[in-house]
């Protein structure tokens, strides 16, 4: 058996860079919904299984409103995500994907 690599170890196409981008962005939004934030979210906090993406490294969750720096902890997981992505040559706006996931967290 052979382990999946980070994220950061890949270098997906154009459409399954944007195709992880929306898994993604899925992915967070349903932790928003249920209230939390990963709070350390990165290319390396994330295995490409294929073409599905695996989220690891959930034990420092942190409550989006309980945590003071809970909104925080979620700018900086969005921005560093974009930021991966933007390097790879996908548009990815932190800000834009900060507002989608509050649309879904209330």
């Amino acid at each position: 058996v052979q382990t999946a690599p980070r994220l950061a170890q890949t270098r997906p196409s154009p459409e399954l860079l944007a195709a992880y981008f929306e898994q993604l962005t899925d992915a967070l939004a349903t932790m928003v919904q249920n209230g939390i934030v990963h709070g350390d979210l990165s290319a390396y906090n994330i295995l490409a299984a294929g073409e599905r993406l695996v989220i690891i490294d959930l034990p420092q969750i942190v409550d989006l409103v309980g945590n003071l720096n809970g909104m925080n902890f979620l700018q900086r997981d969005c921005a560093n995500i974009c930021g991966w992505f933007r390097s790879r040559g996908l548009e990815a706006d932190e800000h834009a994907l900060f507002a989608e996931l509050m649309a879904h967290a209330f």
